[in-house]
């Protein structure tokens, strides 16, 4: 599904729940009128004229009663199925809804190559509410991206002041790739800001580490992991 298409099913969805909260605010009527009743098929005809396939058939003449009345029972019923059908639509779209973004500012295709499949993998984790996983993968596709750029200017790198003397850009933690790539304005300062949740994600990877070290996590954080992969990608193509 286009995300146009999308945005159009959730617009029917909405319209649908309305008159869902309409028919519901009595619980103990029995019928409707014909102008309710047509705002309800309107909605319904409208939903079908784009999407055919998820309105089931029904025929509100068979709900007729008498004068301008309706019998409630079978639209209510008949509104609560299409809600179902729509919500269990939206459900099932959410997971492949991801985005494909390349790096070509990485030199090694192996790992220009790693990095862009697990950019889509954690898209797919942070829609399925795995916190912990988002976390992990962005902060593995994070000190990948940074050690490749700070390997490219590495006499540059070991000498910043972050890098504290250490020679071995390959051994440096996730902080100190960060603070080198910040001082030596190669990524924008929101990264170093933002990136204090995500530092330590390496003890996230083994439960000992996590319970020893007593780190916490959830959305917030996962959210984060993510927003700062994002703003490299950002920084490091413009």
């Amino acid at each position: 599904m286009t995300e146009e298409q999308q945005k159009r099913l959730r617009r029917h969805y909405q319209a649908i729940r309305a008159q869902q909260k309409v028919v519901d605010l009595d619980p103990k009527a029995y019928s409707l009128i014909r102008p309710t009743v047509d705002l309800i098929s309107q909605a319904v005809q409208r939903l079908a004229s784009d999407f055919r396939e998820l309105v089931p058939p029904f025929d509100f003449k068979t709900a007729y009663s008498h004068d301008n009345y309706f019998i409630l029972e079978p639209i209510r019923a008949y509104i609560a199925t299409i809600v179902g059908i729509l919500e269990a639509e939206m459900a099932a779209d959410e997971g492949p809804v991801t985005e494909n973004r390349s790096f070509p500012f990485l030199r090694d295709s192996k790992l220009r190559a790693i990095v862009e499949r697990d950019y889509v993998e954690v898209q797919r984790a942070f829609v399925a509410q795995c916190w912990k996983a988002t976390i992990i993968v962005s902060g593995g596709a994070i000190e990948a991206i940074l050690t490749d750029i700070l390997l490219a200017d590495e006499q540059r790198a070991k000498s910043a002041q972050a890098a504290r003397g250490k020679s071995d850009i390959t051994k440096w933690d996730l902080a100190e790739l960060i603070d080198v790539a910040v001082e030596l304005k190669l990524v924008s300062a929101g990264v170093s800001k933002l990136s204090h949740p995500i530092r330590e994600y390496r003890n996230l990877v083994h439960p000992g580490n996590e319970i020893r070290t007593a780190l916490e996590f959830d959305r917030e954080e996962a959210r984060i992991a993510l927003e700062v992969l994002n703003i490299l990608r950002r920084d490091l193509t413009s």
